[in-house]
């Protein structure tokens, strides 16, 4: 390495521009992110337009241009070659003084792609351009030199992956692990010992008296409104066995209020009341508070639909896998609500635990029967309504047993935290001691990647004048810069059609591509020449 000359990336890659005469969705190449490979691209319906595709080889490097920083590039594998891709992941020959992995160690090393996000321009999805990769320097051995190192690399690199899949595996054991624990707390097997040392306690038979004579006032008092039946429940209905002392339910006999979020659309402004949205709702059946959003204090929903300690937020529509998501609310009340996406859920707590109640929900033995076999699924979309959601069976204990049922599940789930903290400091180490090792073997060219911030300091800009209309909102984007004339990218996102708060990145990608195909295929709209940002009607 010491004597190792540098040389322009440009000097060694050369973009392959070989047109497919007869382009086929079956024959797709894709780049997966994270350094996790080249593979083909699932069958999809191409958009009709003039995208052009490219013929590419075994042997070429490859990269995705909206997510080269994101780890999207590799190696085209033998199996691939003769497939295809549009100018947004190219592909490019390499110079015969240079071998492919070469290249492909030279992004990877010291996670050096990672900088590349810098370079990234554009309106619409930022982009890293094949010219702005060119003048990155790299060293160029001898192609013996080059063979040597790289069988040290892929020496370490084979002792490496078995350190990760051992770490791989310990992290599938932990999330099996997690979810042993939530089964045998529903099921009754966690809280064994607490029942033979507890056999006095009231059984949940005697706890649904009570709920049922509770919600009995309710509606004589006119807070509650009186609500149809619910269905008995058919033996060949339950789809485990419970102790004696527990009861099967349907969830709707211990609901006191129930309503789907607000719909209202929200803001930035901080001073006005917090609306949780599905992305609040993690997997794992915990609320986060950041990324939110805001609508004001005297909107119509509120305060029916203001959260209070206790409430479960129930996610019913998302993505197949996420659907069904399910937390408890443990703020202060009438602080927070909650957006249309998500399903308030206010039990009768003075007889329950609705931590329990949550831990049943997101456990995977009530996914499986009671949640999957309901889910209604669309395109990219999944639905749980409020009224399949009564009609789930819920094994109930005693509250005393539920409290003991989340004391103990709280305990494991304490421990397994810990060892996720081990594992995660161990996958951490093994990355960082493999990228000091390629790092040391390649070297380091000491490539200068420009900084937003520094550049910011170069050019000071004014702050842009916002161009929000709202009475022209939930338009098309042509029909926008018509009425409005040239906008800001960001504005004509949050006035058209595509804009939802509720579901930012979504919202974010339709618009993006809509845009593109304005830009690149309509040929309706175009950037303002020296006004970044800004676009405009052809």
């Amino acid at each position: 390495m010491k004597n190792w000359p540098k040389v322009k990336l440009g000097t060694l890659l050369t973009e392959s521009k070989v047109l497919s005469e007869k382009p086929s969705t079956d024959n797709r190449i894709r780049v997966k992110l994270n350094v996790l490979g080249v593979e083909k691209r699932p069958v999809t319906k191409d958009k009709k337009g003039a995208t052009k595709y490219y013929i590419r080889k075994a042997g070429q490097f490859i990269y995705g241009k909206q997510n080269l920083h994101k780890g999207a590039f590799g190696i085209v594998p033998d199996e691939l070659d003769g497939y295809e891709s549009s100018s947004d992941i190219p592909a490019f020959d390499i110079n015969d003084s240079c071998y492919p992995e070469w290249i492909y160690y030279f992004f990877r090393k010291g996670d050096f792609y990672l900088m590349l996000e810098n370079l990234a321009k554009g309106v619409g999805s930022k982009r890293i351009q094949p010219k702005q990769l060119f003048d990155l320097d790299i060293y160029l051995p001898t192609k013996e030199e080059q063979k040597t190192v790289l069988y040290e690399i892929e020496k370490a690199e084979f002792n490496n992956q078995k350190l990760v899949k051992e770490i791989q595996l310990q992290e599938e054991n932990l999330i099996k692990l997690r979810q042993s624990i939530l089964n045998d707390g529903v099921s009754g097997k966690l809280s064994s010992n607490w029942r033979n040392e507890n056999s006095s306690v009231e059984v949940s038979k005697k706890l649904l008296e009570k709920i049922k004579i509770e919600k009995e006032k309710l509606i004589q008092e006119n807070i509650l409104k009186k609500e149809k039946s619910l269905a008995p429940i058919k033996p060949n209905e339950i789809p485990f066995k419970i102790p004696a002392s527990w009861s099967w339910i349907r969830f709707g006999e211990i609901i006191k209020f129930m309503a789907y979020g607000t719909s209202q659309k929200t803001d930035d402004n901080t001073n006005n009341v917090p609306v949780l949205r599905m992305g609040n709702v993690t997997s794992d059946g915990k609320l986060i508070f950041n990324n939110l959003k805001y609508i004001s204090p005297e909107h119509k929903d509120l305060p029916k639909l203001f959260l209070e300690n206790g409430d479960l937020v129930f996610n019913r529509t998302n993505s197949y896998d996420l659907v069904g998501k399910s937390a408890v609310f443990d703020k202060e009340n009438n602080k927070y609500t909650l957006a249309s996406y998500l399903i308030k859920v206010s039990l009768f707590n003075d007889f329950l635990n609705s931590e329990y109640i949550n831990n049943y929900i997101i456990s995977p033995t009530c996914r499986e029967s009671q949640i999957e076999p309901l889910i209604i699924a669309q395109t990219n979309q999944a639905n749980f309504s409020g009224s399949k959601l009564k009609s789930i069976l819920v094994p109930l204990p005693p509250l005393n047993e539920q409290t003991e049922i989340v004391k103990i599940t709280n305990q494991l789930h304490s421990n397994c935290e810990k060892i996720e903290l081990e594992i995660s400091s161990n996958k951490d180490k093994s990355n960082k001691l493999f990228q000091s090792f390629l790092v040391n073997i390649l070297g380091d060219e000491k490539n200068q990647i420009s900084n937003k911030s520094s550049l910011a300091k170069i050019r000071i800009r004014n702050q842009r004048v916002i161009k929000f209309n709202s009475k022209t909102e939930n338009m098309d984007l042509v029909t926008l810069l018509k009425e409005n004339g040239k906008l800001h990218a960001e504005d004509l996102w949050k006035m058209s059609e595509h804009h939802d708060d509720t579901d930012i990145g979504n919202s974010l990608d339709k618009f993006y591509a809509d845009l593109k195909e304005k830009i690149e295929i309509d040929k309706t709209i175009r950037e303002v020449n020296n006004e970044k940002g800004y676009l405009e009607i052809i």
